[in-house]
């Protein structure tokens, strides 16, 4: 017997019937929208792995503004010059069309990876949004940064952040050689005293027609690639994945200068950062840089000797002289860091991530690292994670896990902290040479989980310059200066300020400011199977 079917029964199956189709056409063509956006990024950015593509040569510039502030493919080009630490510009004048841009204003913002807030973390995207806008920055823009001198870290600074959300080299470029190259040897072959009338002015104090553009518009998440959270950096430490001659899985280099030497049975076995912080020292195995040898053996770790007098940057055989490293935690420099793979994790810190900056620049974008990170937060962070701190104006150097029984005279129970005892997997204070209390518990730090103690080769603890103390019976709280708070319970990654800009940009967060939000870093998904 026929089946009966009611029209109602019938028209609902053909309904769903159409849907499934529509479903099924829509979901066989999620994987060609997804690979045309993967095409579009790769496009995007296509010149990011070619050493110096960052730069653009005063000529290029000159050519563009001669053509209305317009590239030939259509872009309007916009000056920014990047103005010093902390400061208003030192001169009133730049390249005609210029805005002063404090990139410390605009880029940098008290946030928290997890543990402890910083001041000077990167910007949330909200805020950096807001500079997009106000500056009419979209992608039809060529953003150049320049200064007067490549030596002005905030240049360097400013660049990252950018490349961090996600910005191509196609769309932001450093003028290579600044205004100093620009006005200098560059007007000289331009008409001289001509040609700096021609194209210098006063810092334009109008604003350009306001974008709404945002950098959820982006086509790629670059957050991990340019930037380590302390979640990264303690985790290579905890795991033993770094050697001071870069043979370890990953690379972390101290770019600070090394200045005050460590003495142990009579010999400098290193040098350390400073003597004017409460606690000092070198992440476990990291590599200290080393590139121009002084009298005293320490060494000077400048940016500024990367460039030429000119203005302009050396060339990459001359940078990568200059490229060298301890090649233990002793004194002897090796040349080992120019060597090794460039697709290599290398994250560079310095005290507060401006520093070293201008370092990365070279490593990634005149070198050619291309997994080169800026460890933000950088030493000031590594330093206030520590659950002890200093009573008494004593330096006072722990050398971790017997680490310096190769030094001539020392043995397994002399080379012990002088006040730290490391024992059960934990540093305690050791009450037989600990009678005048050198070290104290940190009552406001007191999350072990983060305790970078055990993770600092050659952790100094001394108060500030004496000159600074209101009772020098009383032991400076530089970890107090340092932070706005901590979270004592935070038992997270680490990765919070990262994890909340991925989903910002992805457009799954309204907020960016850090914390300890969780939630996935990307969106996605995949096809039904046989489409």
């Amino acid at each position: 017997m026929k089946k009966f079917i009611s029209k109602p029964a019938a028209l609902i199956k053909y309904m769903l019937l159409a849907v499934l189709a529509v479903s099924f056409i829509a979901a066989c063509g999620y994987d060609d929208v997804n690979e045309e956006k993967a095409k579009a990024a790769a496009e995007y950015y296509a010149d990011d792995a070619t050493p110096r593509s960052a730069l653009i040569e005063a000529e290029t510039l000159k050519s563009y503004i001669d053509a209305g502030y317009v590239t030939p493919d259509g872009k309007k080009v916009l000056i920014l010059y990047v103005t010093a630490q902390n400061s208003s510009p030192t001169v009133a004048e730049s390249i005609k069309g210029a805005y002063a841009f404090d990139q410390e204003d605009y880029f940098m913002e008290a946030r928290s990876d997890g543990p402890v807030v910083n001041a000077s973390m990167v910007a949330s995207g909200a805020k950096v949004d807001a500079f997009l806008r106000e500056f009419g920055i979209d992608m039809n823009t060529l953003v150049v940064l320049t200064s007067y001198g490549h030596e002005n870290q905030m240049l360097s600074r400013a660049f990252w952040t950018l490349k961090y959300w996600g910005f191509s080299n196609k769309h932001v470029k450093v003028l290579h050689g600044t205004d100093k190259y620009f006005f200098g040897a560059f007007a000289t072959e331009n008409g001289g005293q001509t040609f700096i009338d021609q194209y210098k002015a006063p810092f334009r104090t109008d604003k350009p027609t306001p974008s709404t553009f945002s950098v959820k518009n982006l086509p790629g998440q670059k957050m991990d690639l340019y930037r380590a959270p302390i979640g990264e950096v303690l985790g290579y430490a905890k795991s033993g994945a770094l050697n001071p001659d870069a043979t370890g899985n990953a690379v972390i280099v101290s770019t600070l200068d090394a200045k005050i030497p460590v003495v142990r049975n009579g010999y400098t076995v290193t040098y350390t950062i400073y003597n004017t912080n409460a606690i000092d020292g070198r992440i476990n195995g990291a590599t200290q840089l080393a590139m121009t040898e002084k009298e005293d053996g320490t060494y000077n770790n400048n940016w500024n000797q990367y460039i030429a007098p000119d203005g302009r940057y050396k060339e990459n055989k001359d940078i990568e002289a200059l490229i060298g490293g301890l090649t233990t935690d002793g004194t002897t420099r090796g040349e080992f860091l120019k060597n090794i793979d460039k697709n290599k994790r290398v994250l560079l810190h310095c005290f507060t991530g401006r520093t070293t900056s201008p370092h990365w620049f070279v490593f990634r974008e005149l070198l050619g690292y291309s997994n080169a990170a800026v460890y933000d937060g950088s030493y000031q962070e590594w330093i206030s994670l520590t659950i002890y701190k200093p009573l008494q104006k004593n330096d006072v150097f722990v050398n971790y896990k017997n680490s310096d029984t190769s030094i001539a005279g020392s043995t397994p129970s002399s080379a012990q902290s002088d006040y730290l005892e490391y024992k059960d997997g934990a540093f305690m204070l050791n009450n037989g040479v600990n009678a005048d209390n050198k070290v104290i518990p940190n009552t406001i730090f007191t999350n072990s989980n983060w305790d970078t103690t055990k993770y600092t080769k050659f952790l100094t603890m001394s108060y500030e310059d004496k000159a600074k103390m209101s009772n020098s019976e009383i032991g400076y709280d530089y970890v107090e200066k340092l932070t706005f708070s901590y979270d004592n319970e935070y038992a997270g990654d680490g990765r919070e300020i990262n994890t909340a800009d991925k989903n910002y940009q992805a457009g799954k967060d309204s907020s960016s400011t850090g914390g300890n939000s969780g939630g996935a870093s990307s969106g996605g998904g995949s096809a039904p199977a046989g489409c």
